[in-house]
Order: C-alpha cells, then sequence, then structure tokens
C-alpha cells in the first residue's frame, strides 16, 4: 500500500510539472525510477495515465480522477502522520477551513478561538471559498471543511457529512439611525416607494446578490433602485452602510457583529430570501479529535443539541 501511495505522490508532481525530467529535477530521483512508478500504476489500474506529447506528458480522462483522488490521499495522510508523530516531534498539524462571506464577518470568530484553545499545536487556516469549487477543494484536500449554504452542491454524496447549523434570511439592511426610519407609521411602516429615494450599494461577493438587488428590488418597490456602489468586500459594503444613507441586500447573519451604529433590516419581505447553512467535510475526517470538537463548538454556537 505504501508503495502505491508513493507512486502516486510521484505521478502528481510529474502532471504538475508536465514532464518527467523537471519532475525527476524537483524529487531529486532519477527520470527511469519515475516512468518505473508510472508503468506499475497504470499497470495496477489497468489504463493510462498519461499522454505523451513533443513537450511533455499531460494526463489522461483517468489520470486526472488518480490525480484528484491522490491529492485527498495526501491530505489524509498528512493528519494522520501528525497524530502519530506529534508528541514526539512537538510539531504543529494544520487544519484547513474555508467560510463564505457570512462567517468571515466574524460568525466563526469566538468557535475559532475555542478550538485553538484546545489544540494549541493546530495551526487554523481560515481562507476564502472559490465560489463554484467548494466540493472539489474538499474532495482533494485543500480544504478540511468549509462552511457556506452548500447543502444544495454535489447531491447526497456520502464523501461529505453536511451538518446544517441554521437558517438565513436576505434583508435590505441600513444604518440603525437612517434617516428612513424616521418616516416610518405605526400603522403601515415604512413605504416601499421611500426606498427608492435613497442610493443602493450592490453586495457582489456571490452572484445571487447582484440579481436580488437589479431585479427583485425593482419587483417589490416598482421601480429600479438607484445603484452608486459595486462593492465585492463584505466588510467594505458594512463600513459605507454605517457611513452613508445608502441600502443594501444582506443575510442577516452578516451583521451581527457590527455595532456603533448597529446594521439592521429595513421592514421588506423579500420572497425565496431563507437558506440552509452549515459546515460540510470528507466523512473520513469525522472521527478526528480536531474535527470533532469544530463541530461541538459549532453546534454549542447556534444552540444545537450536540446528543448523536
Amino acid at each position: 500500500m505504501l508503495d502505491q501511495i508513493t507512486h502516486l505522490f510521484r505521478l502528481r508532481t510529474i502532471l504538475q510539472e508536465g514532464s518527467l525530467r523537471r519532475a525527476s529535477e524537483k524529487l531529486n530521483i532519477t527520470q527511469p525510477a519515475l516512468s518505473r512508478s508510472l508503468a506499475q500504476l497504470e499497470s495496477y489500474f489497468g489504463q493510462r495515465l498519461v499522454e505523451r506529447h513533443a513537450r511533455g506528458v499531460k494526463a489522461t480522462a483517468f489520470g486526472e480522477r488518480v490525480l484528484s483522488v491522490s491529492s485527498r490521499i495526501e491530505r489524509y495522510w498528512e493528519i494522520a502522520e501528525h497524530e502519530l508523530r506529534a508528541e514526539a516531534m512537538d510539531e504543529k498539524g494544520v487544519m484547513r477551513i474555508g467560510g463564505g462571506p457570512v462567517w468571515r464577518s466574524g460568525v466563526l470568530s469566538g468557535v475559532l478561538s475555542q478550538l485553538q484553545k484546545r489544540f494549541p499545536r493546530l495551526l487554523i487556516e481560515f481562507t476564502t471559498l472559490t465560489f463554484g469549487k467548494t466540493l472539489q477543494d474538499l474532495h482533494e484536500g485543500r480544504l478540511d471543511v468549509a462552511f457556506g449554504g452548500v447543502f444544495n452542491d454535489g447531491g447526497t454524496s456520502q464523501r461529505f457529512a453536511r451538518i446544517k447549523l441554521t437558517e438565513v434570511s436576505n434583508h435590505v439592511m441600513a444604518r440603525e439611525d437612517h434617516p428612513l426610519f424616521a418616516t416610518r407609521r405605526e400603522d403601515d411602516g415604512i413605504a416601499a416607494s421611500d426606498l427608492l429615494e435613497y442610493p443602493w450599494i450592490v453586495y457582489s461577493e456571490l452572484p445571487a446578490y447582484r440579481e436580488i438587488t437589479q431585479h427583485t428590488i425593482a419587483e417589490h418597490l416598482g421601480g429600479s433602485p438607484d445603484i452608486r456602489f459595486v462593492c465585492q468586500n463584505l466588510l467594505s459594503v458594512l463600513t459605507i452602510l454605517q457611513q452613508s444613507d445608502c441600502l443594501c441586500v444582506l443575510p442577516e447573519l452578516s451583521v451581527h457583529a457590527v455595532a456603533a451604529p448597529r446594521i439592521v433590516p429595513v421592514p421588506l419581505l423579500l420572497k425565496r430570501n431563507t437558506a440552509e447553512i452549515g459546515m460540510i467535510f470528507r466523512t473520513e475526517l469525522q472521527d478526528w479529535e480536531p474535527m470533532k470538537a469544530l463541530v461541538e463548538l459549532c453546534r454549542t454556537r447556534f444552540g444545537l443539541d450536540n446528543e448523536v
């Protein structure tokens, strides 16, 4: 088994470098040794893994599948190796976490701080999810766990564990002392037409929010919003909201950590605005102690029962 893992890691380097010569230089082994590894893998799987061309080699379709799986195996091996060597070698382990914009707005800060206290030799890498590549990054080991609205992505594959933590709703948001709230009447609230009198921000990190702002809002208000900003960074959006009369469509969870002034919902009901969000990770990691602790901390953070 270990021989096959070695051959798989060599295959990955061959395909990453695009040639046996460059791969041999990077790995500091001979080209004939690499050729033997490649031949043994192709014999083992019964299919060709690479195609040779004038400038080097590239993966076959099956080779791409093998490369994807080998990346995941390497990540799992790294985790297992650290568990076996940690006490003797005093090495840090790594947990790779990806988060959507709501999670990066401060929702996970306390959870990750508690996780690091429990595992002081754990290095936590908290990165931005790449839109449309979440499951691929999880599958190939670039991420260990992802936080976001990922439950409709990838069907019901048994390779991934999904844990729903909460639901979020989108709202029109404004600072708490926005002049719009001064027009509110107890009997019928704020007139929808009043929202067209103020400038708008389009939060563009997720494509859905551009659609909601430009079209859904127009349907509700009977006119197109006056868009003054298109901004990809959530922190910048929140800062502009605090310092201006702008309005913006955002998920409610993203504004909980904002204060002085707070960002609050404007009473305008949006259609189809609720989504399940939570965490997703490879099932092979569900018994990894840091992952078990992270699940427990997240469930506690959202007031969920930790009993299985």
